[in-house]
């Protein structure tokens, strides 16, 4: 019996996706100027489309919606923001859920994920365990009074790499 269980065991953590063992478990976006049911629907189709996306919940409530990725494919958080604005709305914010097993953040914050930089400004050594839910502020994902602040705050936002903060 203790056999057959070290099996299935064995059988399900190789079956179990990559990225629910490291990387980015789902996005959760903002969106700016959800009205109705038709508006809410227009951005949920229009995140769909992309093809590293496997479903996506929209709350017309809170005006915001929750992308779940497929496991394992690249991941491209400018194009999810670009989908809300080509469905006619704005971002009002941009947070992912990161797993961090496996994924190391050096002494400054600094961390690469399918190639792509990150760092976290407010990070404090050891806060990188388990599910940490992470805000990306560059300009391309806040409301221009929100970035305008964290310009002066840092400085430029450019897109070499992602800036994030936990929240």
């Amino acid at each position: 019996m203790k056999t057959i269980l070290k099996h299935v065991l064995l059988i399900l953590a190789f079956s179990l996706p990559l990225s629910v063992l490291a990387g980015i478990k789902w996005v959760d976006i903002g969106v700016n100027g959800l009205t109705c049911s038709m508006c809410t629907r227009s951005v949920e189709m229009s995140v769909r489309r992309l093809s590293f996306v496997d479903s996506v919940v929209m709350s017309l409530e809170k005006t915001e919606g929750r992308v779940y990725v497929k496991q394992g494919d690249p991941i491209n958080l400018k194009a999810i923001a670009k989908a809300v604005v080509d469905a006619g709305f704005s971002v009002r914010f941009l947070r992912v859920e990161f797993v961090f097993n496996d994924i190391e953040v050096n002494q400054d914050g600094s961390f690469l994920y399918q190639g792509q930089q990150y760092i976290w400004l407010d990070y404090k050594n050891g806060s990188a365990k388990g599910d940490v839910s992470l805000k990306l502020v560059d300009d391309y994902f806040l409301p221009h009074k929100e970035s305008s602040v964290w310009k002066k705050r840092i400085g430029d936002l450019s897109q070499k790499a992602f800036h994030v903060v936990q929240g």
